[in-house]
This record gives structure tokens, C-alpha cells and sequence, in this order.
């Protein structure tokens, strides 16, 4: 399988703005289109939220592709994930698999190594018409380092650069 990290790969010379997130951002500073981050595990879940709303009511055509590290990440907003299959052609899930979810016609899991790069890494890219972006965040301190981990920190970025979304897709195809 291929090794890749998709922020060193993608963004690690990026040069979009650079934002230390307090605990508690804005939705306007979530939606801001380009920007570099470190925030905590709370923005990341709000950003992608955000990122999901556009696909949770109405159909789009398109893919998503979502990392969570390990797939019990997941488990919390399973539902939500469930709800978007209905409304796309496809979902890919890329994590460990450390548990077993609900399966979906429209969702397939890409079961990833232990020592795989992208387990240290959360991420979102939403390739669908009229809505393509993505979000990358590479985890800082690791699981079960902290004892709440909530409080792990992340540095990412988050993009609307057609270019940059596609060379990630064009990398995640690589393994699936």
C-alpha cells in the first residue's frame, strides 16, 4: 500500500495564512475558504460540519473522501455520515479499523496499517459539484498521549485550491 501523508505531501509549503485557533472559533473563521491552523479536536469536528452541511439535505453529485485515524472516530456522527451517503455517489472512509460500522451502498472503508501515515491524520475533501474543498489535519500529540482527547492539537490546513484537491484525490486513489 502506498505510504503518503497528504499534509507533508500537499501542504507543507503551503501559503495560505496561518491562524492559532483559540478553543472556541467562530463559524466565520471556520468557513474562512484558505487557511493554515492549529486548533484542537473541537474546531476540526465544527469545521467539518460545516463542510458536511452542504451534502446533509440535498443531493450533489460528487465524492467524499474522510479520514478519522481510527474508524471509531467515526462512531459519534455515524448517523450524519449515513445521511450523506443518500445524497452522494460515493463516501470513502480511510482509517484503522478498530471497529465495525453500519455499512451504506454508498460507502466504502479503506482499512489502513497501523504504521500507514495517514493514521496520524484527520481530513475531508469534499470533490462535489459546486462545493469541492478540503480540510487536512495532522495530529500533534498522537492517541492516548492526553488524558482527555479532546485536547489533542492538530496542525492543518483548509482549502478551496482545485489543484491541491485534486493531487489529494489523485493520492487517496492510490490506495483505494
Amino acid at each position: 500500500m502506498n505510504n503518503f501523508s497528504i499534509y507533508e505531501e500537499i501542504f507543507k509549503s503551503s501559503n495560505e495564512d496561518f491562524i492559532k485557533m483559540s478553543n472556541k472559533e467562530s463559524d466565520k473563521t471556520l468557513s474562512i475558504p484558505n487557511i493554515k491552523y492549529e486548533s484542537k479536536v473541537a474546531n476540526l469536528a465544527k469545521m467539518c460540519f460545516l463542510m458536511e452541511s452542504v451534502v446533509l439535505n440535498k443531493k450533489r453529485e460528487g465524492t467524499i473522501y474522510a479520514g478519522f485515524q481510527k474508524i471509531s472516530r467515526a462512531s459519534k456522527i455515524w448517523d450524519r455520515f449515513l445521511q450523506m451517503a443518500d445524497n452522494v455517489d460515493k463516501i470513502y472512509i480511510f482509517g484503522e479499523k478498530d471497529t465495525t460500522l453500519k455499512s451504506h451502498r454508498n460507502i466504502e472503508f479503506i482499512y489502513l496499517p497501523h504504521n500507514h501515515k495517514l493514521i496520524k491524520e484527520w481530513f475531508l475533501v469534499m470533490d462535489i459539484k459546486f462545493g469541492k474543498n478540503m480540510m487536512v489535519a495532522y495530529d500533534l500529540d498522537g492517541f492516548g498521549t492526553l488524558e482527555i482527547e479532546e485536547d489533542r492539537n492538530f496542525k492543518g490546513v483548509k482549502t478551496f485550491n482545485i489543484k491541491n484537491i485534486d493531487d489529494t484525490i489523485k493520492l487517496l486513489k492510490t490506495i483505494i
